[in-house]
């Protein structure tokens, strides 16, 4: 138990009906833990200096989401002491002395004490949940931050957790439409398909237990247990009109974010985001369409259009693939740990194969990562509009209520030396205004063949360019949220030829020339930036 004294330590509350002051102590809750926790946090590893008390504050306010008629906000200063101030209806109810220090400790237990006072003359806060108000009070501190901070309640964080580090499970996706529990695809592997489920199959029971009657977040959970644990399914088969009850053993089942296609000698990989398995995932992918060519594979087509990111250390391990050696990306930020460095481990598996890597404005984060690392390099052909320029790195936090705070603590660097923030990744061939005929793919066949060879092109030229320049140079191929087949047409015509992809290629250490329509038809101009950082999630 704590209690204040001192700067911050005596709340005075004035009851809403003119009773007389009184002196309340604050104490230490399981609240008081958490805002705590979260204020350490914050001061600790933020990418940027910030006041522990100007976040409180921020915290605060936010109640008034919660019930329009409570008001909290900083109030006058007395002497040195700032203070939070709470009224109701425009009634003063109290007034909070802050610590000048920043005292986490101490902002945690006034944060705790002023929920409680709210709860008292709120009949709305009172009835709400607890993660309800955490959650508010979270999303006002996390506000005063960046827009990329943010927090998620308990059951929120269950289900990030499950989507970027898997979940103990049976591998079935159920039809969201409605709560007759439809089974519409099984996880390749998995202990539903090995077992003979199938999709269209319907859950009946999970361990006995009828589905009827439960949410669909209800039976999922049913379904979710650890790994290794067993699990009775009852499922029922339309067809045969009768139940089936199977034993299985939960497996580690992580969400598909790769799916694998193939045009002739060409490998295609549609990434739709970064989790645990990603880099595993295409790294299989491509063994087992190296094993049925029978021919080897003539190139990879990294399809990155609308892909918001995920985990930095995926995005790494995924450009060390096809990086033979030297840099992948850097991070730099406050806090000695957010300042890394990532290279090749030269173990890569595919250190020749022709890449294109197709990105657009939705591609953020962790696939600018691949696609700046794999551009700067040299090791593939980027190809689409300019990326949406996430260049920061977020790391996740498990708080004392299971809930998880996300901060923003770094920023990313290129092997070129770059920054992504803003800036994003401009391609080596641009199609922003080309349309999906086939005029389109030979003018971007022209614009490829106007690219100056290898020799010819000047260095440093992008490591020199300033903030206008940078926004000149994306301008020149303006981000699309669409993913258009021109794309893909294009980097199957250039993966089918070899000498034009030889001339489109180039290590952008220093420049990336740019193609793209001129004043007066197909003209050449600089691009791209990158930036690099590190974090447990990007």
């Amino acid at each position: 138990m704590l209690t204040l004294v001192g700067a911050g330590a005596i709340l005075g509350l004035t009851g809403l009906a003119g009773c007389a002051k009184q002196e309340t102590t604050a104490v230490e809750t399981a609240d008081a833990r958490l805002f705590t926790r979260g204020l350490d946090e914050i001061a600790d590893l933020y990418i940027e200096p910030v006041s522990p008390r100007r976040v409180a504050v921020a915290g605060a306010a936010r109640l008034s989401a919660l019930d329009p008629k409570l008001r909290a906000g900083a109030g006058p200063e007395a002497g040195d002491q700032a203070t939070l101030s709470l009224s109701y209806d425009d009634r003063p109810i109290g007034s909070y002395g802050m610590p000048s220090g920043n005292d986490s400790r101490e902002l945690g237990a006034i944060l705790a004490t002023a929920i409680s006072s709210a709860r008292q003359v709120s009949a709305t806060i009172a009835a709400l949940p607890e993660s309800t108000v955490d959650k508010a009070v979270f999303d006002g501190m996390t506000g005063a931050l960046d827009r990329f901070s943010r927090y998620a309640s308990p059951d929120a964080a269950r289900e990030l957790r499950a989507a970027r580090n898997g979940f103990g499970g049976i591998g079935v996706t159920l039809d969201p439409s409605n709560d007759d529990f439809r089974i519409t695809a099984l996880t390749s592997g998995s202990p539903a398909e090995r077992a003979g489920i199938r999709p269209g199959d319907r859950l009946v029971a999970i361990n006995g237990v009828a589905t009827a009657g439960h949410s669909r977040a209800a039976v999922t959970q049913m379904l979710r247990g650890p790994v290794s644990s067993m699990i009775a399914v009852t499922a029922h088969r339309p067809e045969l009109d009768q139940n089936r009850e199977y034993q299985l053993r939960r497996a580690l089942v992580t969400f598909p974010t790769v799916t694998v296609a193939r045009t002739g000698k060409i490998v295609i990989f549609r990434v739709a985001g970064f989790n645990q398995s990603t880099t595993q995932r295409i790294a299989e992918g491509l063994a087992t369409a190296r094993e049925k060519a029978g021919d080897p594979v003539a190139g990879i087509v990294l399809d990155l259009r609308g892909n918001p990111g995920g985990l930095l250390e995926q995005a790494v391990s995924l450009a060390d693939l096809f990086i033979p050696r030297g840099p992948i990306i850097s991070t730099v930020g406050r806090h000695p740990a957010a300042r890394q460095y990532f290279g090749a481990t030269g173990k890569s598996i595919a250190p020749h194969t022709p890449i294109v890597v197709l990105i657009n404005g939705g591609s953020a984060s962790a696939s600018e990562i691949v696609a700046a690392a794999l551009q700067d390099t040299g090791r593939a052909v980027v190809v689409g509009s300019s990326s949406y320029g996430k260049g920061s790195v977020q790391t996740v936090l498990r708080l004392p209520n299971d809930g998880e705070l996300t901060l923003t603590w770094a920023r990313l660097v290129t092997p070129s030396g770059n920054q992504i923030q803003a800036h994003g990744v401009v391609p080596t061939l641009c199609t922003s205004d080309l349309g999906d005929d086939d005029r389109a793919i030979d003018i971007a066949v022209q614009r490829a063949k106007q690219a100056p060879p290898a020799a010819a092109k000047p260095a440093g030229a992008r490591a020199n360019r300033d903030e206008r320049a940078w926004a000149d140079l994306r301008q020149s191929c303006p981000p699309r949220h669409t993913s258009p087949p021109v794309d893909l047409k294009v980097a199957e015509r250039l993966l089918g030829d070899p000498a034009l992809y030889s001339q489109v290629l180039r290590p952008s250490g220093g420049s990336t020339n740019v193609a793209r329509p001129g004043p007066t038809g197909p003209s050449l101009t600089g691009a791209a930036g990158t930036l690099s950082s590190r974090s447990r999630q990007n």
